[in-house]
């Protein structure tokens, strides 16, 4: 797999594409993009959220995953004349990491791949392949992600 690591095209900025907001979009920036794939970049620093004396626990990068999918479903709702909408991550399977054992360190410049396995826009349910890339074509951690997008968030979160 051949990936442009050098920078956004003609892309949005990456929080243009996510439901969320501030501090807590942790990728940088969009580096390819299509109707099935994403890819994206973090560059981690000293103050990045998650960071701890230098490091970045491997977990996070299921959250990485996470927010790669959110920005391939923000960039369809987009498209569709819609704004992103939240979604929930609904299970993680096979996550693998095959990096240092603590994590990532302070100065590497992730690429964060979503493809696309499932999506059913009816339902709202989605399953996506997910992948990160530190130097090289060989993925560092691997896992598989199904997230449900609800068509009314209002259902979700009203009291009676």
């Amino acid at each position: 797999m051949s990936i442009d690591r050098q920078g956004a095209r003609d892309y949005l900025p990456i929080a243009d594409y996510l439901a969320h907001r501030g501090r807590i979009v942790l990728l940088d920036r969009v580096l390819e993009l299509s109707a099935e794939r994403i890819l994206c970049a973090v560059t981690l620093r000293e103050d990045s959220p998650f960071c701890r004396a230098g490091r970045v626990p491997a977990y996070v990068g299921i959250e990485y995953m996470a927010q790669s999918v959110g920005a391939l479903m923000g960039w369809h709702a987009r498209n569709r004349g819609e704004l992103p909408k939240i979604g929930f991550l609904t299970s993680v399977r096979k996550f693998s990491f095959a990096g240092e054992a603590d994590g990532f360190s302070v100065g590497a410049t992730l690429t964060v791949e979503a493809r696309e396995v499932l999506r059913d826009d009816d339902s709202g349910l989605g399953v996506m392949a997910c992948a990160i890339y530190q130097t090289g074509d060989v993925p560092i951690a691997r896992a598989q992600l199904s997230a449900y997008m609800p068509k009314d968030l209002g259902a979700y979160s009203t009291t009676t």
